[in-house]
């Protein structure tokens, strides 16, 4: 009697420790921590390691995850760093997938998690709107962009635009002919957000797989209908929102700077402009005279590489140096937790940085070219099961896509 009361018990603290993963996860890192750590302590205490074992190893995608953190920490220890630290912090989450596979989950809490995190991206997007009219309110990420006036949330821009479009995509599955128009509304509220939230890489990741969703869809009825909307949405938002069109017209002025170089006259006008706006009361003219009376302060603007000081400038130039890198050690990498310091002791002029913001540079870096097989053996047998399953769902396939 006493046993079953308790197997209720611990089957209910994972099914709300679930819902409770989905929907901070979109909220606050603080809780999410506390949330996974909940979790991996109650997958300690169930016990039953054995089975546990035998069913994360029956599957590929779940193995393959034990196999690339069994690596990372092997190539860890190679290199004799402290055995705990932010990366290994991070590295941990990967552990995340054999706990969730194997603890025992109702499949109608398995279904309310995609609610439980669609809900809190509203929740999000609530507070973004409050921002518009209390820019100054506690509440919002503050970092990137903290002093541009646009829908802030909980999480900063990156992570928050990316979770916009996983919970687009998430909507777009639950289309259906009763709830279409319900669910179709949250997802233009979830695009406005996502097109005024400055974050590049959640825009860019839903145009670029928005339309294989959509033809990889069940719903033959709606495909082709709904497969313009964004994109006409998108056209037409670029000239709606200033944060969109600020974030286009950034990328393409520096995609510009990085195919022509500046003119040491152009490299002048520039630093003067900017020395104007700096001072009221002195002009550009005057500023462009005194630059051209010191031969020092012209020696040094002539020095400067603009196109590299642009966001995406520097990420040129982190996957030009990472390149570099590769080729020094291509096999076995130099080390997890050893980007930052082999970066800097390359380049040691340049300014330090944790990671390239490309995962799979990261990876070759770090692990090398074996680090990455294990990793690409996890994409592939994600992908594998869903072109063998008959009941299979496009959420299958972000991961592979989104890494």
């Amino acid at each position: 009697m006493f046993s079953q009361i308790y197997s209720h018990v611990e089957k209910n603290a994972h099914n709300y420790l679930l819902l409770a993963l989905s929907f901070f996860c979109t909220v606050s890192v603080y809780v999410t921590d506390l949330i996974v750590i909940l979790l991996a302590t109650l997958w300690l205490i169930s016990g039953g390691f054995k089975k546990k074992i035998k069913i994360i190893f029956s599957h590929p995608l779940i193995a393959g995850s034990v196999y690339f953190f069994i690596y990372f920490v092997c190539s860890y220890l190679w290199f004799g760093d402290p055995v705990w630290s932010p990366i290994i912090k991070k590295q941990l989450l990967i552990l995340l997938l054999p706990i969730l596979y194997t603890l025992n989950f109702d499949q109608q809490y398995i279904e309310k998690a995609k609610y439980a995190f669609i809900f809190g991206l509203i929740f999000n997007i609530l507070l973004s709107l409050i921002t518009l009219c209390i820019p100054s309110n506690p509440f919002f990420k503050t970092g990137h962009y903290e002093s541009n006036l646009f829908l802030h949330g909980f999480l900063d821009h990156f992570d928050y635009s990316i979770f916009l479009c996983f919970g687009i995509f998430i909507l777009f599955s639950f289309l259906e002919k009763k709830k279409f128009f319900r669910y179709f509304i949250l997802i233009v509220i979830f695009l406005i957000a996502l097109l005024n939230s400055y974050g590049r890489i959640g825009i860019i990741s839903f145009f670029l797989f928005f339309p294989i969703i959509i033809i990889i869809s069940k719903q033959k009825n709606i495909k082709y209908s709904i497969l313009s909307i964004p994109i006409i949405f998108g056209l037409i938002s670029y000239y709606i929102f200033p944060p969109l069109h600020n974030r286009v017209n950034q990328t393409i002025n520096s995609i510009k700077l990085l195919s022509s170089e500046m003119s040491l006259s152009e490299k002048i006008e520039n630093d003067a402009i900017y020395l104007s706006s700096k001072n009221d009361s002195l002009s550009t003219e005057y500023y462009r005279k005194e630059i051209m009376k010191n031969e020092k302060w012209v020696e040094s603007i002539k020095n400067k590489e603009p196109k590299y000081e642009t966001s995406i400038g520097q990420r040129y130039l982190y996957v030009k140096n990472s390149l570099y890198l590769i080729n020094k050690k291509p096999f076995f990498g130099f080390g997890a937790n050893q980007f930052e310091k082999v970066y800097m002791k390359y380049y040691p002029d340049l300014k330090s940085i944790k990671h390239p913001h490309n995962n799979f540079l990261f990876v070759l870096v770090e692990l090398g070219i074996c680090g990455l097989v294990i990793l690409l053996y996890i994409f592939y047998s994600q992908l594998r099961l869903f072109l063998i399953n008959k009941d299979r769902s496009m959420l299958q396939l972000i991961l592979p896509l989104y890494f």
